[in-house]
């Protein structure tokens, strides 16, 4: 037998295009007199962003904190939910963003 008995069509992994690279902002040194959001609402989310917002405010004192109950969940990643939640977070001053938790 000589030969190639089969032929796959394999798909290259490597994409055809290169995604904009986006900058990233510059680490905040110090929190105090920031705005805090906190948008996720996963599992136990309430309690850790309880815990977190108690030591933020322990060790920076004049923090605003906005927990993720009053603010929109982030799961989906649409545009239009992007943009959305884009001016929400500009709409209540948010400094940092705090999207997740490891519970």
């Amino acid at each position: 037998m000589s030969g190639i008995l089969n032929s796959y069509k394999v798909l290259s992994p490597i994409s055809k295009y290169t995604p904009k690279r986006a900058s990233l902002a510059a680490p905040i040194p110090d929190l105090s007199g920031k705005t805090i959001c906190a948008i996720r609402h996963t599992f136990r989310a309430d309690e850790t962003f309880q815990m977190l917002e108690e030591l933020f405010r322990e060790k920076y004192g004049n923090i605003r904190f906005i927990p993720n109950t009053k603010m929109p969940d982030s799961v989906s990643a649409s545009p239009a939910e992007a943009a959305e939640l884009t001016k929400i977070l500009k709409e209540k001053g948010c400094d940092v963003v705090l999207a997740g938790n490891g519970a």
